[in-house]
């Protein structure tokens, strides 16, 4: 991450905070923020992620949209906590023939809803979700996970019926919800991997997947629509940086605890460690949200991690105690060595 200095010793970074954010946890390193200087050569931090659910419309998901319908609140209110996270949320289904919806819903890669992409400035935002993911059970029995999502990021979805979801510079998350393996008759798990990063240029950090599904270890007695282990699945969610904990049991009893860990861990990822250029001297660190400086505190205000050479902001931090679109704002000198 660039960062701009200011004459003098002192050092200015400015960035903008993710909601909710947790304590460090060793995983890989999270998504690189995106970047814009202005005039008074200070760094402004704009987190932006776009999220794209792949819900499996088949026979046998009445229950699971129903499941992921009602706990929506769960996954979003993450992300509402905070004015600064600019985020897009679509939702396609794995149908990539339309045979049963003909012209009057969308397929193939299309967004679904009257609404398609939903965000921080959406009206109604999760009613509009909550009804955006019962997408129903007509679709084909040959459900496709991976290929709908390249047909959604590539013309003449991206830019045409799914205009205004894609953003170059977001970090980009893709989120499986089935009880099958994937039947994609053109992608497999390495060429979606491949693409994706092509997408982000080459940018692995900026690539986040999930998987609410029946995994090969499942100890829930999960009924799988076709029988067979979602190897493929899985073996993408293995090739992204954030393959540690990204898969979710369709059947979990805690599906609503889980779903909101996974929109923490998205967060966590985004925007709650500030990477600093230079190593700092330590009693020259200040952070401030808003007008206000935050006290060196793990939980209510920030840590500093030297082997990320990081500043870690708590995950008790009050949000809500400055003006929505107040950013933070780091100083620190740089530590001279001899």
């Amino acid at each position: 991450m660039e960062l701009r200095y200011l004459l003098g010793a002192g050092l200015l970074a400015v960035v903008a905070t993710s909601c909710s954010p947790d304590t460090p946890k060793g995983y890989l390193t999270p998504v690189a923020p995106e970047e814009k200087v202005i005039q008074d050569n200070t760094q402004v931090f704009d987190p932006k992620v776009d999220i794209l659910f792949v819900v499996d419309n088949s026979g046998s998901m009445q229950t699971h949209q129903r499941n992921l319908s009602t706990n929506v609140t769960k996954f979003t209110s993450t992300f509402t906590k905070s004015s600064v996270l600019d985020y897009n949320i679509g939702i396609v289904t794995t149908d990539m023939t339309g045979s049963s919806w003909g012209a009057r819903k969308p397929c193939c890669g299309q967004l679904v809803g009257n609404t398609r992409v939903v965000n921080k400035n959406t009206p109604n935002a999760d009613s509009i979700l909550a009804s955006n993911f019962l997408v129903g059970t007509d679709g084909s029995a040959v459900e496709a996970s991976f290929d709908p999502v390249v047909t959604a990021l590539t013309p003449p979805n991206l830019t045409g019926w799914n205009n205004g979801f894609y953003r170059q510079d977001a970090s980009l998350v893709v989120i499986f919800l089935t009880d099958a393996e994937d039947q994609s008759d053109n992608a497999s798990p390495q060429s979606l991997y491949n693409f994706l990063l092509n997408l982000k240029q080459g940018n692995a950090s900026k690539i986040l997947a999930y998987g609410v599904i029946v995994p090969t270890n499942d100890t829930m007695n999960c009924d799988r629509d076709d029988m067979r282990t979602p190897l493929r699945i899985e073996s993408f969610l293995g090739m992204v940086q954030n393959n540690k904990n990204n898969v979710m049991n369709i059947c979990d009893p805690d599906y609503g605890t889980r779903l909101a860990n996974m929109a923490k861990d998205i967060v966590d990822k985004v925007g709650n460690i500030i990477y600093l250029d230079r190593a700092p001297a330590l009693d020259s660190i200040h952070v401030f949200y808003g007008n206000a400086e935050l006290p060196e505190n793990f939980e209510t205000g920030w840590s500093f991690d030297p082997k990320r050479n990081a500043i870690i902001l708590g995950s008790k931090i009050n949000w809500s105690s400055q003006p929505s679109g107040s950013r933070v704002k780091v100083s620190y000198t740089a530590a001279k060595y001899d």
